[in-house]
């Protein structure tokens, strides 16, 4: 995984698998994450790089329900898991999906994960949505 310092509130982190990306987002004390990285090494990684950049993340965002995107709580257990509102629909009408499909990329690439995948309550978003102005740039 690289880790590319794109502005000193902003780190994306690359996985080694299909250029997959982690956005970390800080604002004061709070920070976020939006998608994930996929191997199990890379997401221990994400928390502890956030947590010694002083990135306090408290929210996940995912910007849609394919698994890949969705490991972000393997990374940050505890963290609020927002996504889109079609992104929930999604999640509901097929339970376990994300889940299944980690299963069987694991199964096909030898992966052996800590723990299962568990989503916790998802919290849909509206959309379009705004990011408040405390977020931007300073």
């Amino acid at each position: 995984m690289r880790a590319l310092a794109v502005h000193r509130d902003v780190v994306v982190l690359v996985s080694r698998v299909w250029q997959t990306t982690c956005t970390l987002v800080r604002g004061g004390d709070e920070g976020f994450a939006i998608d994930s990285p996929v191997y199990p090494d890379e997401l221990e990684a994400a928390g502890e790089l956030a947590r010694q950049a002083g990135f306090d993340v408290r929210g996940l965002l995912a910007t849609h329900a394919d698994f890949d995107h969705l490991l972000g709580p393997l990374a940050f257990p505890g963290a609020a898991l927002g996504v889109a509102e079609t992104t929930a629909a999604r999640l509901r009408a097929e339970p376990g999906a994300p889940q299944r499909e980690l299963r069987a990329f694991d199964a096909e690439h030898y992966v052996a994960r800590p723990r299962p995948l568990s989503l916790g309550a998802v919290q849909a978003l509206p959309v379009p949505g705004a990011i408040s102005p405390r977020w931007r740039s300073r």
